[in-house]
């Protein structure tokens, strides 16, 4: 059984909960507030090799069966979930990591944009999205549940080396005859290309290359946000999560390496094209090996939502420090059939007049 963390008001006894955009907890109930403790230490990179080869991945975990502090009921939280609330009193609750088990997160992101933040942002959001439904700005956030998450992710630091074989392009210009379709011979320049064999090695740095940690959130709107501002993550504080749900990775150490790598390969490839040369090139093979390679793991803040319209569940996450807002809104049918008609009438128009010409 785990026992579980909380943070308890001085003044009233309720359970404190982080306070978006502060560096303190206020209490619900009374509005006391506690100062969060500054970082005592700066967040540092880890070595990858080292920690891979000291840090077997756990086992499949069994879910955490919770001993509320408030109380004193037991409940379940599946081994994904690092802080939630207990079912019976609302508690909010934070499940203390264990060392011998998981890699431990070495800073934090606290939430900057608050829930009525977050619903300006969205409502700013739906009402730019111009094949939306007109009703849909005034239904999108009503009964609806959001969540402020902390989502689990890694960055990965490397300096790669790519050995690689290509061809690269030189264009030239050649006069070329041809007849037209009144029977002339006509003259005309097209461009060819020559191609040279070409290899070489190049070097490219990475730095705070972001890996998504979890299988628990859309990854198509999650791995979209490239807003981050990595720079103002503090050093881990279980204080940041009170009030919010956080999850614990999935995606291993090794797994978001992989990641890493598969999102560097654009990068290399320009790389290699600068390096060949010429007006056009082909990448033939390539061979990438990765040196000076450290990691971190962090815990970055996510408004989750969803809403329901005509019958289907529509989802969206909201980056809890820029307020960037990612996700998909129905497209109303009568906007598309009026485009639709206003596009055919200039387009029979254009045509009437060209052939009045």
């Amino acid at each position: 059984m785990t026992d579980i963390q909380r943070f308890p008001c001085v003044q009233c006894g309720a359970v404190l909960e982080f306070a978006a955009g502060s560096h303190a907890l206020k209490c619900p109930y009374c509005g006391a507030q506690q100062g969060i403790a500054p970082p005592i230490r700066e967040i540092e990179e880890r070595d990858l090799l080292a920690t891979l080869a000291n840090h077997a991945p756990p086992a499949m975990e069994p879910d955490n069966v919770v001993h509320c502090n408030s109380c004193a009921a037991e409940f379940v939280l599946p081994p994904h979930i690092e802080s939630s609330s207990c079912p019976f009193c609302g508690s909010n609750v934070v499940v203390p990591a264990k060392p011998e088990s998981r890699i431990l997160p070495d800073g934090v992101m606290p939430f900057v944009v608050d829930e009525r933040g977050m619903r300006e942002r969205y409502r700013e959001w739906i009402g730019s999205r111009f094949w939306a439904p007109n009703n849909l700005k005034s239904r999108a956030l009503q009964k609806n549940e959001v969540k402020g998450i902390y989502v689990p992710y890694w960055t990965y630091d490397a300096f790669t080396t790519t050995a690689y074989t290509g061809q690269r392009g030189e264009d030239y210009i050649e006069q070329e005859s041809y007849t037209d379709s009144q029977g002339n011979r006509q003259t005309r320049s097209v461009t060819k290309t020559r191609w040279y064999p070409a290899s070489g090695t190049v070097q490219v740095p990475f730095d705070d290359v972001l890996v998504l940690g979890s299988t628990h959130v859309p990854t198509k709107y999650a791995d979209a946000m490239n807003t981050w501002q990595l720079q103002h993550c503090v050093s881990y504080e279980p204080a940041y999560l009170s009030g919010f749900s956080a999850m614990r990775y999935d995606v291993d150490l090794t797994e978001g390496f992989e990641a890493a790598k598969r999102k560097m390969v654009p990068a290399i490839e320009q790389a290699i094209r600068y390096d060949i040369g010429g007006d056009r090139q082909m990448i033939s093979w390539m061979e990438t090996e990765y040196s000076n390679l450290t990691f971190k793991h962090l815990l970055l803040p996510i408004w989750s939502g969803a809403y329901r319209y005509n019958n289907r569940i529509w989802n969206f996450l909201v980056n809890g420090q820029t307020g960037e807002v990612r996700g998909e809104a129905p497209v109303s049918p009568w906007k598309v059939a009026i485009a639709v008609i206003l596009g055919l009438i200039i387009i029979g128009t254009f045509l009437y007049l060209m052939d009045k010409s």
